[in-house]
C-alpha cells in the first residue's frame, strides 16, 4: 500500500476516512451537548421581513407537524398515482418535519401566481420549491400566523404531489387547519 495509501477517484482513503471519523465525532459531541443535529429551513433570497415571517411559520409548521393529529393531514390527501402522501413520504424515508426541510423557499414577486390576488405562496406538485408571494405572506403572517403556517404545510403537501382542483386551495388549507387546530389553539389562548 505505501506510505501515501490507496486512492479512491484520486482522493486518500486515509483522508475520506479521517474526514468521515470527525464528521461522526462531531455529531456525537453536538448530541452529547444537547444540541440539536436538525438541519435548518431552506429559504433562499428572501430578504429583511419577508425572510423573518417565513422562517417564524416554517417553526410554527414544524411544530404542528410534530403532533400526530396533524400529520393526519397526510393521510387526508393522494397524489395523482393515488397513493396517500403519507405513502410518498415513507417511500421518501422521511418525516414531514424531515421534508419539510429539503423543500426550498424562494422569493416569488415576479412569478404568475403571486400576481393572483390574496396568494400566499405557490408551487406545482412534486417540485420541491415553493414560491413566497412577499406582501401577502408577511401581512397575513402578522395578521394571523396560524394561516400562514398552514399555507406552507398546504404547499409541503403540492411538494409531496398534491394536485388542486379538486380539492380547491380553500379545502386543502381548512384540511390543515383542522387537523393542525388543537395546537393552533393552545398557542392563542397561550398568548392571551
Amino acid at each position: 500500500m505505501g506510505s501515501k495509501g490507496r486512492t479512491q477517484g484520486g482522493v486518500s482513503l486515509a483522508v475520506l476516512f479521517s474526514v468521515v471519523c470527525k464528521a461522526g465525532a462531531s455529531r456525537n459531541a453536538a448530541a452529547a451537548d444537547g444540541a440539536p443535529a436538525t438541519p435548518p429551513f431552506r429559504t433562499r433570497g428572501l430578504q429583511n421581513e419577508v425572510g423573518q415571517a417565513v422562517k417564524r411559520a416554517l417553526a410554527g409548521a414544524d411544530r404542528l407537524l410534530a403532533e400526530p393529529g396533524c400529520q393526519d393531514v397526510l393521510t387526508d390527501f393522494h397524489d395523482a398515482s393515488g397513493r396517500t402522501l403519507k405513502e410518498v413520504l415513507d417511500a421518501n424515508e422521511a418525516s414531514a418535519q424531515t421534508y419539510l426541510r429539503w423543500v426550498v423557499f424562494t422569493d416569488g414577486r415576479d412569478s404568475r401566481a403571486c400576481r393572483s390576488r390574496g396568494t400566499l405562496a405557490a408551487t406545482e406538485p412534486q417540485s420541491r420549491v415553493v414560491f413566497i408571494c412577499p406582501t401577502a405572506f408577511v401581512e397575513t403572517a402578522r395578521a394571523t400566523p396560524e394561516e400562514a403556517e398552514a399555507t406552507l404545510i398546504h404547499e409541503m403537501l403540492h411538494s409531496l404531489g398534491l394536485g388542486e382542483n379538486p380539492p380547491t386551495s380553500r379545502e386543502i388549507t381548512a384540511r390543515v387547519r383542522y387537523r393542525c387546530e388543537a395546537k393552533s389553539g393552545d398557542r392563542k389562548r397561550a398568548s392571551n
